[in-house]
């Protein structure tokens, strides 16, 4: 009795279906069907564009994920390979740079220790105007007081003012008291001293009135004094200050290098 009647519902949906279903074949339910989908198109309607925006805007999102994760990577990527150029630039100049000083050594038939420059100091017996070199060569590396410092170009720069075992301090010759044995190399070869000049030029003065001095005349390390070699250039000239009344007249003297654009010199040894 028990089971017959818990098969009753089941039975009864079957039957209830199998009626629908034929009712739906031979189309008798054809206007109630067309009624319900005419009341529920606005829901499902309604319903069909939920589901595109929800899938539009999942896909938007996985987009815009995937493609801040690509911008993050690409960034990271021209940081590194930013790094990597600005190191390649740097050896590329720095041999480039040791490459002119070896040739210019070479042919002038000089000895000499290359450095690098470690830092630019402000002097401070000279005031802030007057900048000086530190290197990272000094005593141990046979470096003596006095002697000439060039450029990559072959330029004289200034020479070694202070001394220690593993460094040096490098007075430029546009500094004060950054003195000079020199020579123009004009018709009498006029030699002088040359001075730093504020840190901004250099000067050569007391030069007798009868020499002749012309604005870009070379400018010449002289020789004399034994601790720097004859003919290095200091610079030209560019300015002749020349009064009738006075027994001097006063040449300003530019240098061909930049100075504050140094990172490699040479020190020569005589």
């Amino acid at each position: 009795m028990i089971k017959v009647k818990g098969k009753k519902p089941f039975l009864i949906f079957v039957v209830v279906f199998g009626l629908l279903f034929f009712l739906h074949l031979i189309q008798v339910l054809r206007p109630l069907e067309n009624f319900l989908l005419y009341l529920i198109k606005p829901v499902s309607s309604k319903l069909y564009s939920l589901g595109n925006s929800f899938d539009q805007s999942y896909t938007d999102s996985r987009d815009k994920t995937d493609l801040n994760v690509k911008i993050a990577d690409l960034t990271s990527e021209v940081a590194r390979l930013t790094v990597d150029k600005a190191a390649w630039q740097e050896v590329t100049e720095e041999n480039q740079k040791l490459r002119r000083q070896l040739n210019f050594l070479s042919a002038n038939n000089f000895k000499a220790v290359t450095a690098n420059v470690l830092a630019k100091e402000a002097a401070a017996e000279t005031g802030e105007q007057s900048q000086d070199l530190i290197i990272d060569k000094g005593a141990r590396d046979g470096l003596r007081l006095g002697l000439g410092v060039i450029s990559e170009e072959g330029v004289i720069v200034g020479k070694i003012m202070d001394l220690k075992e593993t460094s040096a301090r490098i007075c430029l010759t546009t500094s004060p008291d950054c003195k000079l044995p020199a020579a123009i190399q004009n018709q009498n070869k006029t030699q002088g001293l040359t001075d730093g000049d504020l840190g901004l030029t250099i000067k050569m003065s007391y030069i007798p009135q009868l020499e002749k001095i012309a604005y870009s005349d070379i400018v010449v390390t002289s020789g004399l004094g034994g601790n720097i070699p004859r003919g290095l250039v200091i610079g030209k000239v560019v300015q002749v200050k020349n009064e009738s009344n006075e027994v001097w007249q006063e040449a300003t003297i530019e240098s061909l290098v930049n100075l504050n654009n140094l990172t490699v010199v040479a020190v020569i040894i005589p």
